[in-house]
Parts: structure tokens; C-alpha cells; sequence
């Protein structure tokens, strides 16, 4: 039997750059914003659960192990040159 948690909204005001580095940031760790607000919130209030990576970042770090799809670079400007960021 699965119970089923109550939910309540909140709206927040932010800086509109403040919403674009979140989005942002997000995005890089393909998550969305509320996720990490989320994730934020249970950890602030000390009940942050354990999450296992997904099937992406599981791929990535499989790759990483094997040594594949590397890219070197000389410092994190030249990396994030690279990527395209």
C-alpha cells in the first residue's frame, strides 16, 4: 500500500539573473530547477535522502573508468572552450 505525501506550493521572487544561473546550473547537472530547490530544501532541514546517480551520469562514469570520450585541457577556460560552454 503507497501512501501518498500532501503537498503544499510556494512562490519565491528572485533577481532574474539569480533565475538564469539557476536554470543554468540545473541544466548542466540535468536536473531541473526543482530538483535542486529540492534537494536545497531537504538539506537544509536535514532530511536529504540518498539519490543514485542516473542513467546518464551512470554512463558518464562508466566512460570515465574506461578512459573514454576524455576531453584534455590546460586549465577550466580551455575546458569549458572546448565543451562549448
Amino acid at each position: 500500500m503507497s501512501t501518498k505525501i500532501e503537498l503544499s506550493r510556494i512562490t519565491i521572487d528572485i533577481p532574474k539573473v539569480d533565475h538564469k544561473k539557476l536554470k543554468a546550473r540545473a541544466a548542466l547537472h540535468d536536473k531541473s530547477m526543482r530538483e535542486v530547490i529540492l534537494e536545497l530544501i531537504e538539506g537544509y532541514l536535514g532530511c536529504s535522502k540518498s539519490h543514485d546517480p542516473n542513467k546518464k551520469t551512470q554512463s558518464s562514469l562508466k566512460n570515465i573508468e574506461k578512459g573514454k570520450n576524455l576531453v584534455k585541457a590546460k586549465n577550466a577556460d580551455d575546458l569549458f572552450k572546448k565543451l562549448g560552454m
